[in-house]
Formats: C-alpha cells, structure tokens, sequence
C-alpha cells in the first residue's frame, strides 16, 4: 500500500547562532514554551538585543506583578526597564496604581488585548511589547476555525496599528503544555521561536 507524506519537519540546532538571533530579534515573534518559570522568561529577554537599553510593555495574564518584582530582585532585567500591566491580581482586588506597574482586568479576547496594549503604549512609551500568554485565547493543538480568524485579525491590527517607529519587536509568549501544536501563524509572524527548560533531579542526589 503507497504511503503518502503527512508531514516533512526540518530542524535547525542554533545554539552558537541564537545569540546572534537574540541579539538583533525584531518584528512579530511567536516564543513558545513548556510552562516556563518567570525567571526562565527573564533570561530569555535578558539576550534579546542585550547591548540595548529598552522599555519593555510587559502584558501579563499569568504572573501579578508582586510575583514579578520578587522574581527581578534575584534575576534582574540587566538593560531592561519593565513596565508591568497585571491582569491577575486587578482581577481578585482593587489595587492603586504604581510608577512601573497597572492593575487591569483581563481581557477576554483579542480584541480587548489589542486595547490593552494601545493604552498601555500611551503609559509606558516602551521600545518593545510582551504579551504573556496566548495560551489564554488560543489552543494551537486544537485551533478552531473562530479562534484562528480572531488571531490572524489581531496579528494584522499589530503590524498595522501598533508596529511602528518606537516599536519594533512584539514579543507573543504560548504555552504549548496543551498538546502539540498543528497550527502556527507562520504567515503573520516574522519569527517563531522555541523555548524549552528541562529540569530533572541533580543525579548527586540518588
């Protein structure tokens, strides 16, 4: 019986290139991850454009920004300054508003995001945007047809609407822990990028 060709995958190991990568990423940039720590996120934006100093809009729906703070003053952003807009504690309490940091209520879908970001823009001036997580609207293991025409709409207003000449670098962080992923924007991202941590017990301990 003829077997026919699902799918073809190719693997490039960067390695002595990711530095490079890192170090000049620009653009839309799809970063998925296998439920990383904040801290491993900090390091990852700790070699995007290093020599740099940058503001960076962090959008976050999954970590609060006391959670934030205290991971930075272990792991510091070293040419970064943060400006957090936290979508989870504005959820569970009425907090005041700080120098670095807005407490908002999360959006539900990506239109809304897309307000977020334009507002928070307008607070923060920043040079690059993070938006943490997708995972949140999307399932890229099991995409409906819905979910798809909403991201490709919202990744179509970015470029158009808020790529521009302060902001060039849209960071996009995904949880791939759902399943494995079928479907990727790769028609509206510059860039799609893996991150993956393996931990495992130090074998001294056996």
């Amino acid at each position: 019986m003829e077997k026919q060709v699902v799918q073809v995958n190719y693997w490039k190991e960067l390695r002595k290139e990711i530095n490079e990568t890192l170090g000049n990423l620009r653009g839309v940039v799809l970063l998925t991850h296998n439920s990383v720590e904040f801290s491993d996120i900090v390091d990852f934006l700790n070699k995007v454009r290093k020599d740099e100093q940058l503001m960076v809009l962090y959008i976050s729906l999954i970590n609060s920004y006391s959670h934030i703070k205290n991971t930075l003053e272990n792991k510091p952003l070293l040419s970064k300054k943060l400006f957090v807009v936290d979508c989870v504690s504005g959820f569970l309490i009425e907090l005041q508003d700080k120098i670095d940091c807005v407490y908002r209520k999360p959006p539900r879908n990506f239109e809304e995001m897309k307000e977020l970001i334009l507002k928070g823009i307008k607070l923060a001036n920043p040079d690059m945007i993070v938006v943490d997580s997708l995972s949140q609207f999307i399932n890229f293991s099991m995409p409906r047809d819905d979910e798809l025409h909403e991201l490709y709409k919202f990744l179509k207003s970015v470029r158009e609407e808020i790529m521009g000449i302060t902001i060039d670098t849209i960071i996009l962080l995904y949880d791939d822990k759902l399943g494995v992923m079928k479907k990727l924007p790769t028609m509206f991202t510059d860039m799609i990028l893996k991150l993956e941590v393996i931990k495992e017990e130090p074998g001294w301990q056996d």
